[in-house]
């Protein structure tokens, strides 16, 4: 009688187990958050707005790790600091890999594209000899900037193998005879507005946000919503299909963000998915 007594309660506390994980349905604790690094601007701000969300189909709390620089969020994501980071596109993630001899960071899903924008003191047309343009110094976004600049006339690039790790040394044409300096990203906005030897700069989006400047306002040009450098979700290759990356994938693609991110950036930042 005892021993039937007992296989009972086993029995019990399996199917009382099992409808436990039926219910949460995610392999992580509840009492855990789930960290994801973002740049402040849209990243974090766009994280806020599914946070509830994310919350209430997990159980698990969103944690939102702000990051200022574009090196701290991929080292935190391969140390396990962060569970995954929103704040690159796939080109950058993978030339950062490669450069700093890291492996398993991998994209999870493309949310959305932030054009890079050439802001400008004076006309185009009044640029002349020695006039001071700023770009970002990291490999990829140096390429891209240099694209920008080539695709509207302001330099030609000598052929590469990869054009998109192109550096200030493959100008061949530079008409405007411009001087290009290189600048680590999250510097560009306020050397721009309170150098008064810079006349211009390519800026990342979520840089030129956090200074108030609006590429569709401010820009003399920028990238079109076709650009290849759609900001992804990256996670370490193991967690790929973990229950909770999924979720954070599902509640980033709804009706729902895609008309938050229209409405509050007017067309700044486009959604890809």
């Amino acid at each position: 009688m005892k021993k039937s007594k007992t296989l009972g309660k086993v029995f019990v506390s399996l199917i009382l187990l099992v409808a436990l994980f039926s219910v949460v349905g995610f392999s992580a604790v509840k009492s855990k958050s789930f960290k994801v690094g973002a740049s402040p601007v849209p990243h974090a701000e766009i994280l806020e707005f599914v946070k509830d969300d994310f919350e209430q189909k997990t159980g698990v709390k969103l944690e939102i790790v702000i990051f200022t620089d574009y090196v701290q969020p991929n080292l935190a994501l391969a140390d396990g600091s962060i569970d995954a980071n929103y704040f690159q596109h796939e080109p950058y993630l993978l030339t950062f890999t490669k450069e700093r001899k890291i492996e398993g960071l991998v994209c999870a899903a493309k949310i959305h594209v932030e054009p890079m924008g050439f802001y400008l003191k004076k006309d185009l047309k009044d640029l002349k000899k020695g006039d001071i343009i700023i770009i970002p110094n990291d490999v990829t976004n140096e390429g891209r900037a240099l694209l920008l600049l080539e695709q509207h006339g302001l330099i030609k690039l000598r052929e590469r193998e990869d054009p998109l790790i192109a550096t200030v040394k493959d100008i061949v044409e530079n008409p405007y005879n411009l001087t290009f300096k290189e600048l680590e990203a999250p510097y560009l906005p306020r050397t721009y507005k309170t150098d008064k030897t810079v006349v211009g700069a390519v800026i990342n989006t979520n840089y030129a946000m956090e200074a108030g400047l609006n590429p569709l306002k401010d820009a003399v040009f920028f990238e079109g919503s076709e650009s290849p450098y759609a900001n992804i979700i990256a996670v370490r290759e193991e967690r790929l299909d973990d229950e909770l990356v999924k979720a954070l994938i599902e509640v980033l693609t709804t009706d729902k963000v895609r008309d938050f991110i229209l409405e509050k950036y007017n067309g700044a930042v486009v959604p890809v998915f």
